[in-house]
């Protein structure tokens, strides 16, 4: 899709692969960030702020494929799915504030930007790719 409409930001088959790539990613955080706090409350709450944000991305992905990027943007639907994303992340943010002892804010700060970082990575990486690369001509 980027390369048929140069002014969409992402595909959505990126966000779909940044969302499986974010998998392995939250996993590993979690453990080793709990590894080196000694606090196993540090990898539950990434595990359950990088479910949210994966998950979330997922249903937005899912729900908003069969539209075109431009009029999924401009018509609402991707624009309120990723608003709510953000709502949802908020919450567990605010409750990881309001509930130390069951969860910990840094764990959770680590999960909800578990697919950001990843498609920050991934997009970068990508953008380059497809830059740097030769052209093909279409015919």
């Amino acid at each position: 899709m980027t390369e048929e409409r140069g002014d969409v930001a992402y595909s959505l088959d990126l966000l779909r692969d940044v969302a499986m790539w974010s998998v392995p990613v939250a996993i590993t955080v979690a453990v080793l960030g709990s590894a080196v706090s000694h606090d196993v409350r540090f990898g539950t709450s990434c595990v359950l702020g990088a479910a949210i944000d994966i998950g979330t991305l997922a249903w937005t992905v899912r729900r908003t494929k069969d539209l075109d990027p431009h009029m999924a943007w401009s018509g609402g639907p991707l624009a309120y799915a990723f608003l709510f994303r953000v709502a949802v992340k908020a919450t567990l943010l605010v409750a990881a504030v309001l509930l130390p002892a069951v969860l910990s804010l840094w764990g959770a700060a680590v999960g909800v930007l578990t697919v950001d970082l990843t498609l920050a990575t991934v997009g970068s990486a990508a953008a380059a790719w497809h830059t740097l690369r030769p052209h093909r001509s279409g015919g």
